[in-house]
């Protein structure tokens, strides 16, 4: 039967021409709303993001199972939660407020949320508020990103750190270093930076090799990063030769920290080798220093410590050589 013609039946019942269009007007009405009910359902359910829409209580009003899936539920159980069920960043109070709040323009942002499980996923959510039979409803549109996330995080790490040593590598430590130079200058804060380089290392790989030489390397370094105050920078600067910036300290508390360092590097124990030393250069921070100044002194202390036996700490301030 073509589409929304009536069976003859209809017109054999007394109906007139008047009634029999109303018949097919309506019949073509109620198709059409099957027809984009179906469309709905074809879009909410077949979509690549999670989509959940809250009431303003931030009950669950209806989701799809990719939002299901994403948190480790099933869609019946989803449907029986509130928005503070895999949001734990903010309490049911402050979220209830957070929805209030929300319009018809939206918001877009990323934010984590918790699996049934437990575990934590990055999260890139967009949502808007519209009424629905004088409700007003959160409609939230959820794409999981944590793979994304990760990568970023690995690209970032890649372009920043030393793969060897996992230390800071020379162009982020020169970034560093030049804000912390711009706060010291502004703030009239202390700022040191010493460096330090391995004594007769050149021996060690070729005695033992390059993989011993290598492993050292990557000692010492841990060594460090367990020394050093979290505010602290430490990269390798080129080959055996590392830095290390120590933002809020004056001369005092650098060359302690730099002989604490030199004590526990000669102490690492080494198999079937004789033990490491290293020798310091230290530097505090003067007004006027720019970064190729500051790290050119910390250099000509090195080079003291050095020329004057090695496995020793030297302190350079501006204006003294």
């Amino acid at each position: 039967m073509p589409r929304h013609q009536l069976p003859q039946t209809a017109t054999t019942h007394g109906l007139n021409p008047n009634q029999t269009r109303q018949l097919l007007e309506q019949s073509a009405v109620r198709e059409l709303i099957r027809d984009q009910d179906s469309l709905w359902h074809i879009l909410f359910e077949e979509s690549r993001d999670g989509i959940v829409v809250l009431d303003q209580e931030g009950r669950v009003h209806e989701a799809n199972r990719r939002f299901a899936t994403m948190l480790g539920y099933t869609l019946e159980e989803v449907r029986t939660l509130h928005v503070w069920d895999w949001d734990n960043q903010f309490s049911a109070e402050e979220l209830r407020g957070m929805i209030r709040q929300i319009d018809g323009t939206g918001h877009h942002f990323e934010t984590q949320q918790v699996r049934r499980d437990g575990s934590v996923i990055d999260v890139e959510l967009s949502n808007s508020a519209t009424l629905f039979r004088g409700q007003k409803m959160i409609f939230c549109i959820c794409r999981d990103i944590t793979e994304r996330k990760k990568a970023e995080a690995r690209i970032h790490l890649l372009a920043t750190t030393d793969s060897l040593t996992g230390l800071l590598n020379r162009g982020e430590f020169g970034r560093r270093l030049d804000r912390e130079i711009d706060r010291a200058r502004r703030y009239a804060t202390p700022l040191s930076l010493m460096l330090y380089d391995l004594d007769h290392f050149k021996r060690v790989n070729d005695s033992f090799g390059h993989p011993a030489g290598d492993e050292v390397l990557r000692e010492t370094s841990r060594l460090v990063r367990e020394k050093v105050r979290c505010v602290d920078c430490a990269a390798r600067w080129g080959g055996e030769e590392f830095i290390i910036l120590l933002p809020q300290t004056g001369l005092e508390g650098a060359t302690s920290t730099a002989e604490k360092l030199r004590r526990a590097i000669a102490d690492l124990p080494f198999a079937a080798m004789p033990a490491v030393t290293a020798s310091f250069g230290v530097t505090p921070f003067a007004a006027g220093d720019d970064a190729f100044t500051l790290v050119k002194r910390a250099d000509e202390a090195l080079y003291l410590a050095k020329t004057r036996g090695r496995n020793r700490v030297e302190c350079l301030t501006a204006g003294v050589l």
